[in-house]
């Protein structure tokens, strides 16, 4: 299975086309906060994880806010996770702002990482170091999304040839609820860079509404608080808590949303 976790909305950017609210502690439904290890203690959660997955095999895709600011709890979580022989791999979704000791002592077999450029929060300079030391501690970096905007654009083919240099591919990542209204420039470079179907579910140019995908029939989404929806069908939801997961579908099934920007999910349509 491939579970997607939103472990927290706390981040140490604070991007303004960004969603979440990018404070720890902000409150959510019944009391819990934006980041699960304030949520449950680090042991609740891993008790959960090797309930669930200790016979099945598992993809488990990170993701934020920023999951690597915890500098309690992430580690200790990714080594034991990391440890079960079912989990396949740990996909980290980061602005790769933080140091070395974040990995300390871990196994990096199985992490991958996909780094988000921000112009608007980092300088270039900046971000390549990061991306540097990350590849001189051993880390792989599946991906870099530069998130694109009208006053960036610019920007691009010089990052895309500096990550070039690095054999790490650059992905221009258009914003959240765009609806594909860019300059002429910049649909030019999403039609360079992009193939047709990925550039119009991205954009919000195509919607995925009632097309048959595997996505549910075989991926989890959890927040931060624990609540497991089969793949984008929130209506069929439990607790990560419970003694089973809710059941999944055994295939492709029409997809409910009027969009879909997430790669890991139209990949599956």
């Amino acid at each position: 299975f491939l579970l997607r976790w939103l472990v927290t909305e706390w981040c140490n950017y604070n991007c303004p086309y960004c969603p979440q609210t990018h404070d720890r502690l902000a409150p959510k439904a019944k009391g819990f906060t934006a980041h699960a290890f304030d949520n449950y203690p680090l042991e609740k959660w891993l008790g959960a994880f090797h309930r669930h997955f200790a016979e099945r095999g598992l993809s488990l895709l990170i993701t934020g806010g920023e999951p690597m600011l915890d500098r309690k709890n992430m580690l200790p979580f990714l080594k034991e996770i990391s440890a079960m022989p079912t989990v396949e791999c740990i996909r980290i979704d980061t602005n790769a702002s933080w140091g070395e000791k974040m990995v300390e002592g871990l196994d990096l077999s199985k992490i991958i990482l996909m780094c988000t450029y921000h112009p608007s929060q980092t300088t270039e300079e900046n971000f390549l170091r990061r991306i540097d030391e990350k590849l001189e501690l051993g880390l792989k970096i599946g991906m870099v999304n530069f998130v694109l905007d009208d006053d960036n654009f610019e920007k691009f083919d010089r990052a895309k040839d500096i990550m070039a240099e690095r054999d790490i591919r650059l992905h221009p990542n258009p914003l959240w609820d765009s609806k594909g209204q860019y300059s002429v420039e910049g649909k030019e470079l999403f039609k360079r860079e992009l193939p047709e179907l990925d550039r119009n579910y991205r954009t919000g140019a195509l919607s995925p509404r009632d097309k048959k995908c595997l996505f549910p029939s075989l991926a989890y989404e959890m927040d931060q608080m624990g609540r497991v929806t089969v793949g984008c069908h929130s209506q069929i939801s439990g607790d990560f808590f419970d003694k089973e997961l809710p059941g999944s579908f055994a295939g492709p099934v029409p997809c409910p949303k009027k969009s879909c920007s997430c790669l890991d999910k139209y990949s599956f349509l």
